[in-house]
């Protein structure tokens, strides 16, 4: 099924369609995990595997859906063991946990981002909760190896490397999920000190030098960082720095932005609208109004593309991440009606 909705055929395309009505999880690949796109004009969307996507995806889905991710993301973390990077502190970017799988879950080959401490605390997040102590105290020694509480990395857009708040805040949820399903000890209880407090300084930024970005809103949604560290003024405080970034189809990711895919023809360097965003303020804020516009979209497109540019799509008709962040407010929404 995966080979037939990457046919660019149209006929096919309308049939993707009329099914993704009724399901996300058809989508889950033969190697258990959810490539970034469905015929995306950028072939690398639909043929590669991000960690960090399959970390959101995983939030919307069945539970038969969910632990084919989590054997996924064992498969990787024991794939990484044969590679020794819980081994000894990485030397070189490459030696890092690497963000992006092919099908054979085998990181993929060439120059790329490769730090993108998000991804790891993703991981230790889904394995604690899935009662793999072994493969997550694998994660804990490379967390505890790079420092990540003082590791610059590439983060959501995979754009140079500075310390940042929502890959702090995800390497947290990580390490409180160890916790919750373990137990505390002196090592993690260190870690999570050591996070909150580097956490605390870049606070209510992103970054030393951004303010508003919208991997922001990951501090918010998921709702599981400490209400110690992650206060409701703080929250207020995140979403007021968003703000500037709202548009009328969807959330920049920060001022200035000039990635809307100009090698597939999409834009003249323009600030793309990402759609995902819409359902995400909704979930972090619960203002209708943000859900009503991605419904908008959604009803008009059928799925969530990635991007809206000049009001039209990008070449990612549909952003699987997007997709299942919709579905996760789609059903808020629908929960909160009943009331």
């Amino acid at each position: 099924m995966f080979l037939i909705l990457n046919n660019n055929n149209s006929f096919i395309q309308i049939i993707y369609r009329i099914i993704m009505q009724f399901s996300l999880e058809i989508c889950q690949h033969e190697n258990n995990l959810f490539s970034a796109a469905i015929n995306s004009k950028n072939e690398l969307m639909n043929k590669y595997f991000w960690l960090r996507d399959n970390y959101y995806i995983y939030l919307a889905l069945n539970s038969a859906s969910k632990l084919k991710i989590i054997k996924a993301f064992q498969k990787i973390t024991d794939y990484n063991k044969k590679l020794k990077k819980f081994d000894y502190p990485p030397s070189t970017d490459s030696e890092h946990i690497h963000p992006v799988y092919n099908e054979n879950l085998e990181e993929i080959t060439g120059e790329w981002a490769f730090v993108q401490n998000d991804s790891a605390g993703n991981m230790l997040e889904i394995l604690s909760e899935a009662k793999d102590k072994y493969r997550a105290d694998l994660i804990i020694r490379y967390l505890a190896t790079i420092e990540f509480w003082n590791c610059p990395d590439s983060g959501f857009w995979e754009e140079g490397k500075e310390l940042r708040s929502s890959s702090l805040a995800a390497c947290l949820r990580g390490l409180e999920s160890y916790e919750n399903n373990f137990g505390d000890n002196k090592k993690t209880r260190e870690m999570l000190n050591k996070g909150y407090k580097s956490l605390k300084n870049l606070l209510p930024n992103e970054t030393p030098a951004r303010s508003s970005d919208i991997a922001l809103l990951s501090l918010i949604y998921p709702d599981k960082l400490n209400h110690s560290i992650i206060t409701r003024d703080l929250k207020q405080k995140i979403i007021e720095n968003v703000m500037p970034l709202v548009g009328e189809y969807g959330v920049k990711r920060y001022l200035g932005d000039k990635w809307d895919g100009i090698d597939w023809s999409l834009g003249e360097e323009k600030e793309m609208q990402w759609t995902m965003g819409l359902p995400w303020l909704y979930l972090c804020t619960g203002q209708k109004e943000y859900f009503e516009k991605a419904r908008e979209i959604r009803i008009k497109y059928r799925t969530m593309p990635e991007g809206i540019v000049d009001g039209k799509p990008n070449c990612t008709s549909c952003l699987l991440w997007s997709e299942a962040i919709y579905r996760i407010a789609e059903k808020k929404f629908r929960a909160l009606l009943q009331f």
